[in-house]
């Protein structure tokens, strides 16, 4: 029996590394096949599209890490903890591709949802649902915070939509100014917008 190809995961980790490395748009599909070391019809026997590729990416890049976030967002932790966990993970990423590339290179999701701009269905929609997931990570935080008082607020759905918002832009302000410490800002940015000051947490 001949030996089984490779050739999908390197694809599907082709294009992860690329999306958060450059533009989606720019990326063709012999860049994505010259990346992984597959010739170009394997692509079309694995993928139809490079935004299926692409949209297979995001699913199967989320579920992997999936298991960090829910150590992350472990209910053992006290609540806000576990949004600075996160928080903190995000930070050192952007350190170590910083070190890497040279540049903070930002969340290749986001990116990549704000150039496809619903002109991708599939994609747009496996972007949306990792969005979804990790809004759900954040409120539930907010809310075992208000549950046990650290915190009051009066719709802690919305309060996670505003850390979310307020995170994913201070991480793109970083990745605008290529300057990582940007991000020390959101820590305490994210214990203001719940009511909370900074030095009291």
């Amino acid at each position: 029996m001949g030996r089984k190809s490779d050739g999908r995961e390197r694809l599907l980790q082709a294009i992860s590394d690329l999306m958060w490395e450059s533009s989606y748009g720019t990326l063709t599909i012999d860049v994505i096949c010259e990346r992984a070391g597959v010739k170009k019809g394997s692509f079309y026997y694995f993928f139809t599209s490079k935004s299926d590729l692409a949209a297979e990416s995001i699913r199967e890049g989320w579920e992997a890490k999936k298991p960090k976030m829910n150590t992350l967002f472990s209910a053992t932790r006290p609540p806000l903890e576990r949004l600075k966990a996160y928080f903190d993970d995000i930070r050192q990423t952007q350190f170590e591709a910083l070190e890497k590339h040279g540049r903070v290179l930002g969340c290749p999701n986001f990116s990549v949802g704000a150039e496809i701009s619903g002109t991708a269905p599939e994609l747009d929609k496996k972007l949306q649902h990792t969005f979804s997931d990790l809004l759900k990570y954040i409120e539930s935080a907010i809310r075992d915070a208000q549950s046990e008082g650290t915190i009051n607020v009066a719709d802690p759905a919305m309060s996670a939509r505003c850390v979310l918002g307020f995170f994913e832009g201070v991480l793109t302000h970083a990745q605008v100014r290529n300057d990582p410490t940007l991000l020390d800002d959101i820590w305490p940015g994210t214990l203001q917008m719940l009511g909370i000051a900074p030095d009291a947490a």
